[in-house]
Protein backbone atom coordinates (compact mmCIF):
# COMPACT_ATOMS: atom_id res chain seq x y z
CA UNK A 1 0.00 0.00 0.00
CA UNK A 2 1.57 3.25 -1.18
CA UNK A 3 0.46 6.19 0.97
CA UNK A 4 0.69 9.94 0.37
CA UNK A 5 0.50 12.28 3.36
CA UNK A 6 -0.98 15.77 3.32
CA UNK A 7 0.02 17.78 6.39
CA UNK A 8 0.26 21.37 7.59
CA UNK A 9 3.69 21.21 9.23
CA UNK A 10 6.46 18.88 10.33
CA UNK A 11 4.76 18.18 13.67
CA UNK A 12 1.63 16.95 11.89
CA UNK A 13 3.86 14.93 9.59
CA UNK A 14 5.48 13.22 12.57
CA UNK A 15 2.06 12.33 14.01
CA UNK A 16 0.83 11.04 10.64
CA UNK A 17 3.94 8.91 10.16
CA UNK A 18 3.53 7.42 13.63
CA UNK A 19 -0.11 6.54 12.94
CA UNK A 20 0.68 4.88 9.62
CA UNK A 21 3.61 3.00 11.14
CA UNK A 22 1.48 1.75 14.04
CA UNK A 23 -1.82 0.96 12.30
CA UNK A 24 -0.83 0.26 8.69
CA UNK A 25 2.60 -1.39 9.10
CA UNK A 26 2.52 -2.80 5.57
CA UNK A 27 2.16 0.69 4.08
CA UNK A 28 4.96 2.66 2.47
CA UNK A 29 4.82 6.46 2.66
CA UNK A 30 5.92 7.58 -0.79
CA UNK A 31 5.24 11.32 -0.66
CA UNK A 32 4.55 14.13 1.82
CA UNK A 33 2.74 17.19 0.48
CA UNK A 34 2.00 20.45 2.24
CA UNK A 35 4.12 21.60 5.17
CA UNK A 36 3.10 25.20 4.44
CA UNK A 37 0.05 25.64 6.63
CA UNK A 38 -3.69 25.19 6.48
CA UNK A 39 -4.60 27.17 3.38
CA UNK A 40 -1.81 25.74 1.23
CA UNK A 41 -3.07 22.29 2.14
CA UNK A 42 -6.64 23.23 1.28
CA UNK A 43 -5.66 24.51 -2.17
CA UNK A 44 -4.29 21.05 -3.02
CA UNK A 45 -7.16 18.98 -1.70
CA UNK A 46 -8.19 18.00 -5.24
CA UNK A 47 -4.71 16.61 -5.83
CA UNK A 48 -5.08 14.30 -2.85
CA UNK A 49 -8.40 13.03 -4.14
CA UNK A 50 -6.81 12.32 -7.53
CA UNK A 51 -3.87 10.55 -5.90
CA UNK A 52 -6.27 8.34 -3.92
CA UNK A 53 -8.29 7.65 -7.05
CA UNK A 54 -5.46 6.70 -9.38
CA UNK A 55 -2.32 5.89 -7.35
CA UNK A 56 -2.93 4.87 -3.74
CA UNK A 57 -4.36 6.02 -0.42
CA UNK A 58 -3.90 9.61 0.67
CA UNK A 59 -4.16 10.72 4.29
CA UNK A 60 -4.75 14.42 4.92
CA UNK A 61 -4.57 15.73 8.48
CA UNK A 62 -5.50 19.30 9.34
CA UNK A 63 -6.43 21.19 12.49
CA UNK A 64 -9.86 22.50 13.39
CA UNK A 65 -8.15 25.53 14.96
CA UNK A 66 -11.34 27.38 15.94
CA UNK A 67 -13.47 26.52 18.97
CA UNK A 68 -17.07 25.83 18.04
CA UNK A 69 -16.23 24.77 14.49
CA UNK A 70 -17.41 21.38 13.24
CA UNK A 71 -14.99 18.85 11.72
CA UNK A 72 -17.72 17.41 9.50
CA UNK A 73 -18.51 20.86 8.10
CA UNK A 74 -14.81 21.55 7.51
CA UNK A 75 -14.35 18.33 5.52
CA UNK A 76 -17.54 19.01 3.56
CA UNK A 77 -16.40 22.55 2.76
CA UNK A 78 -12.94 21.48 1.62
CA UNK A 79 -14.17 18.59 -0.53
CA UNK A 80 -17.25 20.28 -2.00
CA UNK A 81 -17.70 19.16 -5.60
CA UNK A 82 -15.01 16.49 -5.46
CA UNK A 83 -15.81 12.80 -6.08
CA UNK A 84 -16.08 10.41 -3.15
CA UNK A 85 -13.02 8.15 -3.23
CA UNK A 86 -12.66 5.34 -0.65
CA UNK A 87 -8.87 5.67 -0.45
CA UNK A 88 -9.04 9.38 0.39
CA UNK A 89 -8.88 10.00 4.14
CA UNK A 90 -9.22 13.55 5.47
CA UNK A 91 -9.10 13.75 9.24
CA UNK A 92 -9.38 16.77 11.52
CA UNK A 93 -7.54 17.18 14.83
CA UNK A 94 -9.67 18.91 17.46
CA UNK A 95 -8.64 21.65 17.99
CA UNK A 96 -4.94 21.37 17.13
CA UNK A 97 -2.49 18.53 16.61
CA UNK A 98 -1.08 19.34 20.08
CA UNK A 99 -4.31 17.97 21.60
CA UNK A 100 -3.48 14.54 20.18
CA UNK A 101 0.07 14.79 21.51
CA UNK A 102 -0.94 15.87 25.02
CA UNK A 103 -3.50 13.04 25.12
CA UNK A 104 -0.75 10.55 25.89
CA UNK A 105 -0.64 12.02 29.37
CA UNK A 106 1.77 9.44 30.73
CA UNK A 107 4.37 9.96 28.02
CA UNK A 108 4.24 13.77 27.99
CA UNK A 109 4.52 13.89 31.80
CA UNK A 110 7.51 11.55 31.86
CA UNK A 111 9.20 13.39 29.01
CA UNK A 112 8.80 16.82 30.60
CA UNK A 113 9.47 15.57 34.12
CA UNK A 114 6.16 16.81 35.53
CA UNK A 115 3.27 15.25 37.41
CA UNK A 116 0.73 13.50 35.20
CA UNK A 117 -1.94 15.18 37.33
CA UNK A 118 -1.29 18.57 35.71
CA UNK A 119 -1.74 17.25 32.16
CA UNK A 120 -5.26 17.97 30.80
CA UNK A 121 -7.63 15.02 30.99
CA UNK A 122 -9.76 16.29 28.08
CA UNK A 123 -7.31 17.93 25.65
CA UNK A 124 -9.92 18.30 22.89
CA UNK A 125 -11.85 20.66 25.17
CA UNK A 126 -8.89 23.02 25.55
CA UNK A 127 -9.42 26.33 23.75
CA UNK A 128 -5.73 26.48 22.80
CA UNK A 129 -3.91 23.10 22.96
CA UNK A 130 -0.65 24.68 21.82
CA UNK A 131 -0.85 27.08 24.75
CA UNK A 132 -1.59 24.15 27.07
CA UNK A 133 1.53 22.37 25.88
CA UNK A 134 3.66 25.49 26.34
CA UNK A 135 2.33 25.89 29.88
CA UNK A 136 3.22 22.27 30.62
CA UNK A 137 6.73 22.89 29.27
CA UNK A 138 7.11 25.86 31.63
CA UNK A 139 6.67 23.42 34.52
CA UNK A 140 9.41 21.11 33.27
CA UNK A 141 12.40 20.54 35.51
CA UNK A 142 14.52 19.90 32.40
CA UNK A 143 16.13 23.16 31.37
CA UNK A 144 17.08 21.98 27.89
CA UNK A 145 13.43 21.22 27.15
CA UNK A 146 12.21 24.54 28.56
CA UNK A 147 14.76 26.47 26.50
CA UNK A 148 13.84 24.57 23.35
CA UNK A 149 10.07 24.54 23.68
CA UNK A 150 9.31 28.04 24.96
CA UNK A 151 10.54 31.60 24.66
CA UNK A 152 9.45 34.55 26.73
CA UNK A 153 8.42 37.85 25.20
CA UNK A 154 8.76 41.38 26.63
CA UNK A 155 5.02 41.47 27.28
CA UNK A 156 5.35 38.55 29.68
CA UNK A 157 3.72 36.04 27.34
CA UNK A 158 5.29 32.86 26.06
CA UNK A 159 5.53 31.51 22.54
CA UNK A 160 6.95 28.33 20.95
CA UNK A 161 10.71 28.27 21.27
CA UNK A 162 13.40 27.59 18.64
CA UNK A 163 13.25 23.83 19.12
CA UNK A 164 9.49 23.47 19.50
CA UNK A 165 8.84 21.48 16.34
CA UNK A 166 12.07 19.48 16.29
CA UNK A 167 11.88 18.41 19.95
CA UNK A 168 8.19 17.51 19.74
CA UNK A 169 8.78 15.68 16.47
CA UNK A 170 11.35 13.53 18.27
CA UNK A 171 8.97 13.00 21.19
CA UNK A 172 6.21 11.80 18.87
CA UNK A 173 8.47 9.40 16.99
CA UNK A 174 10.14 7.95 20.10
CA UNK A 175 7.79 8.31 23.09
CA UNK A 176 4.21 9.00 22.03
CA UNK A 177 1.77 6.07 22.19
CA UNK A 178 -1.34 6.74 20.06
CA UNK A 179 -3.10 3.73 21.57
CA UNK A 180 -3.10 5.53 24.92
CA UNK A 181 -3.85 8.92 23.41
CA UNK A 182 -6.93 7.73 21.51
CA UNK A 183 -8.70 6.87 24.77
CA UNK A 184 -9.38 10.54 25.55
CA UNK A 185 -9.37 12.11 22.07
CA UNK A 186 -12.38 11.07 19.94
CA UNK A 187 -11.02 12.71 16.78
CA UNK A 188 -7.79 10.71 17.07
CA UNK A 189 -9.74 7.55 17.83
CA UNK A 190 -11.80 8.00 14.65
CA UNK A 191 -8.65 8.65 12.64
CA UNK A 192 -7.01 5.46 13.91
CA UNK A 193 -10.16 3.47 13.16
CA UNK A 194 -10.20 4.68 9.54
CA UNK A 195 -6.50 3.98 9.01
CA UNK A 196 -6.93 0.50 10.47
CA UNK A 197 -9.96 -0.14 8.26
CA UNK A 198 -8.11 1.01 5.15
CA UNK A 199 -5.13 -1.16 6.04
CA UNK A 200 -7.33 -4.25 6.38
CA UNK A 201 -8.99 -3.62 3.03
CA UNK A 202 -5.66 -3.34 1.23
CA UNK A 203 -4.21 -6.32 3.06
CA UNK A 204 -6.82 -8.72 1.76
Amino acid sequence: MLVTLGVEDILSESVARSLVREYAPEAQIVNVIGLQGNQALRRRIGDFVDIARYIGPSLVITDLDRAGACPVDLVRDWTNGLPAVPDFLMRVAVLEIEAWIIADRQAIAEWLGISVGVVPRNPEEALDPKRELIELARRSRKRDLRDALIRGLPDGLFRPGPGYNSYLERFVSQNWEPERARLITPSLDRTISRITELSRIHDR
